[in-house]
């Protein structure tokens, strides 16, 4: 009997969040005049006027069609798609406690543990081979630590972080600014699919909903919502990463950034954050306190590396980092020979230890 009143309740919702032409503020402020969407369902014509008028009551009154509500939910379940409202017992309770909490939400998948950590990797779309290693780099050492990596599957840093997560067998989970249904960017395919499998996607927007401008920014505070923390991987000066940020400082989530170079571009917005009191971050050891994290810096696998190299190859490891180096540069900080360098590199390289991200630029890779 719970179980059946509990679905009857999510019908009322489901018809409530679907009306068209009726948004997020005109639902808060009929919520606030009626205890449910239940009995704003049974209210009369004249009655509903004196809140809606025009377009907005014509829709509200055609959308009563309880036949056409039950058909819809059913369709939903049929696509493998789920619908929480804010009051189900299974709606995140991170989000719950959110100013502006959707009134729903619909998730493919599955949504993220309420007793596991997460954090929020974000940053630019066209981003550095700098800031990819980077994000590569924690997205995979927390997701072996069991923290879950919320992102919005956009091109850059988002996708690259979430992608990292799910290779180590970690959890991810994608909020869309679009319905759930639909993966956008298209060239993130094989990542919604994954997604799906070891993680979840979700969004506030009904299925069919295409991606428009004006759905992103709202839907980032659903990003922020679900993390414990918001870490900015790189983001220029006026970057819609941003946008996040903003609303995780107003949802009093502590926000992470990764420094970069003094003017360089891509770092602007990350330097900007760490001045106005952003915590800095270098290594694991800097999530430690706040995640609970195992040491396991790179410091650490970097002087066990360097113990068990032949001398030329210490040298040329030694100067390396996660910041692509340049051979010429190589050549003149070890004062090896090029043939030298160039030996130390190939074994370095089938060592797996160093890769080359592109032609004559190398990094470490453990």
């Amino acid at each position: 009997m719970k179980e059946k009143n509990e679905q009857m309740e999510e019908l009322y919702w489901y018809w409530f969040t679907n009306i068209k032409g009726i948004g997020y503020e005109t639902r808060e402020q009929l919520l606030k005049l009626y205890k449910s969407p239940k009995e704003l369902y049974e209210l009369g014509e004249k009655e509903i006027q004196k809140y809606l008028n025009g377009k907005k009551k014509n829709a509200f009154l055609s959308s009563r069609n309880w036949d056409e509500i039950e058909k819809n939910y059913q369709k939903l379940k049929e696509k493998g798609i789920r619908y929480y409202s804010r009051e189900h017992r299974q709606f995140p309770k991170r989000l719950q406690q959110i100013p502006m909490a959707p009134h729903s939400i619909y998730v493919k998948g599955s949504l993220p543990l309420e007793d596991k950590k997460t954090i929020a990797i974000i940053g630019s779309r066209n981003s550095t081979v700098y800031g990819q290693e980077m994000a590569c780099y924690f997205a995979k050492e927390m997701a072996k630590q069991g923290i879950a990596v919320i992102s919005g599957m956009a091109r850059g840093i988002d996708s690259i972080a979430q992608k990292n997560a799910l290779s180590v067998g970690g959890k991810s989970y994608a909020v869309l600014g679009c319905g759930v249904d639909i993966c956008y960017p298209i060239e993130n395919f094989t990542l919604y699919e994954q997604l799906e499998k070891q993680g979840g996607i979700l969004s506030e927007y009904p299925p069919n909903t295409p991606p428009r401008a004006g759905l992103f920014p709202r839907r980032n505070r659903l990003i922020s919502g679900l993390s414990d923390g918001v870490f900015v991987i790189e983001a220029k000066k006026k970057s819609g990463t941003l946008i996040t940020v903003d609303w995780a400082l107003d949802q009093g989530k502590e926000i992470y950034a990764l420094p970069g170079r003094a003017f360089d571009s891509f770092s602007e917005g990350c330097n900007q954050l760490i001045q106005m009191g952003a915590k800095l971050v270098c290594n694991l050891d800097d999530f430690m306190e706040d995640f609970g994290l195992k040491n396991m810096d790179l410091s650490k696998n970097y002087e066990n590396n360097q113990k068990t190299l032949a001398k030329n190859q210490r040298v040329v490891y030694s100067c390396l980092g996660l910041e692509p180096k340049y051979i010429d540069s190589i050549v003149k900080e070890t004062k090896l020979s090029v043939q030298e360098v160039l030996s130390a590199l190939f074994e370095l390289e089938m060592m797996d230890l160093i890769k080359q991200i592109v032609s004559n630029y190398y990094i470490i890779s453990k």
